[in-house]
């Protein structure tokens, strides 16, 4: 050791005195592995690393490691880092078998919907504009326009029990429990995985509700989906989801209320 780093007056190359070895914690250099200094040896967490643009390529330093992307939501599309990979879905009936993308084409319209997968559930990935059998329906404040923006339009609870075509249906108060308790079951953590731009990929669009004496409410605030369980003769559940309360709920709404719809495939 020299005299001077006796006295702490070292030769500081970066992070490693050059007379006598001394390391301080600074000035590492981390260039080539942001993970292990190449002057002192000293070793770091994974965490040092940047993943954020590519899970498996560290965007500082270049350090490469294997099996680190997350395509179980989406097989073409990493949900850390939107890394994206092609033909890699498991296709049947244009559903992937593994993460439930896709699309669905309604025979009985024409019509042609996007899919996804939430935990056990698939579901349509947007508000439903489908013309009913029988009961009510409305475009929100009868403008052509909120459905084409692709609200979808506003049932009454008669005309969303006669919509689904064959192999789907309207989800059971139990399915939408289920959905909530996947994504967390606290309605504000539910809320942000279903709002508009959520990772789950529900993407929910708020088309508002149309009370039973005719007026509407909401539009761009909140979404109503009816449920097909009834609370009683007078009620029926549905999932509210509110922007400004930014929460998930379940709530009591009367039959003849106008809501939207979103369909979930038969098991």
């Amino acid at each position: 050791m020299s005299f001077k780093c006796k006295f702490g007056i070292h030769s500081w190359d970066g992070c490693k005195c050059s007379e006598c070895g001394k390391v301080r914690d600074a000035e590492h250099e981390v260039s080539a592995d942001c993970g292990k200094c190449s002057r002192c040896g000293q070793v770091f967490g994974e965490e040092e690393h940047d993943w954020s643009h590519d899970c498996e390529k560290c965007s500082v330093c270049g350090k490469i490691r294997q099996n680190h992307h997350n395509w179980i939501k989406n097989c073409e599309k990493c949900t850390k880092c939107g890394q994206i990979r092609h033909n890699m879905h498991h296709m049947k009936n244009d559903i992937c078998e593994i993460c439930g993308h896709g699309t669905f084409y309604d025979e009985s319209d024409g019509s042609t919907h996007n899919v996804i997968k939430i935990g056990e559930h698939v579901i349509m990935a947007e508000n439903l504009a489908k013309k009913p059998s029988r009961g009510n329906y409305w475009e929100y404040e009868d403008e052509k326009k909120n459905k084409l923006i692709n609200y979808g339009f506003l049932y009454d609870w008669e005309a969303a029990k006669t919509i689904p075509p064959k192999g789907w249906h309207l989800p059971t108060k139990e399915e939408w429990e289920s959905l909530h308790t996947y994504l967390g079951g606290d309605s504000k953590k539910v809320y942000e995985q279903l709002k508009t731009g959520g990772e789950s990929g529900f993407n929910s669009l708020y088309g508002g509700e149309r009370y039973a004496r005719g007026v509407f409410n909401s539009l761009g605030a909140c979404a109503h989906y009816w449920s097909s369980t009834p609370v009683d003769e007078k009620e029926v559940w549905q999932i509210k989801i509110g922007v400004y309360t930014e929460s998930a709920t379940l709530e009591k709404v009367e039959p003849n209320y106008g809501l939207s719809v979103r369909l979930f495939r038969d098991k």
